[in-house]
């Protein structure tokens, strides 16, 4: 079967994107992938609220190392729920969010996010599966599920929602 990083690698290399953008880096597994995929001179921003996160964080220091030698790789602290304000409309290829997600987040990602994406763009958002959606963390602290957003925007926006766990959905504008 077809991994996280493999799906990632494809979409990158048939979308050629000129701008991705990135919450939630923890050991930076997608944005290596971004950055194997894409052309050297697509901007990459990549955001994360690091040792705040109560869970498993990612290590700035780390991460700055590790992706130092990239200079189209931006690094930075960047909270997912004001960081849209400072994002032009329409300026971003793909958008990639893997930050504890559940209907919350989904629901905020469609609300201030896809706005952001350029005509062709595209939302990769980690999670979507019913089997996600009952994952142990969303149950024993009953976070909203995420199939019932998707159900929400579906007259919308168009969802494809790939594997089980974790499973990845892509949206479309």
């Amino acid at each position: 079967s077809i991994t996280y990083k493999e799906l990632i690698d494809g979409i990158i290399f048939v979308k050629n994107p000129k701008k991705i953008v990135e919450f939630g880096i923890l050991e930076g597994l997608s944005l290596t992938s971004f950055v194997e995929n894409s052309v050297p001179t697509c901007q990459i921003n990549a955001y994360d609220i690091f040792e705040e996160f109560n869970g498993n964080s990612a290590n700035k220091k780390q991460l700055l190392e590790q992706f130092s030698k990239y200079k189209n790789v931006n690094i930075e602290y960047g909270d997912f729920y004001n960081k849209y304000k400072d994002i032009i409309d329409n300026s971003i290829d793909i958008i990639h969010i893997d930050i504890a997600n559940n209907g919350e987040t989904y629901e905020y990602a469609i609300n201030n996010y896809i706005s952001k994406l350029t005509k062709n763009g595209i939302m990769i958002i980690e999670g979507g599966s019913e089997e996600r959606d009952n994952i142990e963390w969303m149950n024993k602290y009953n976070k909203p599920k995420i199939k019932q957003v998707i159900e929400k925007y579906s007259n919308k926006y168009t969802f494809k929602t790939i594997g089980n766990i974790p499973s990845i959905t892509l949206i479309h504008p």
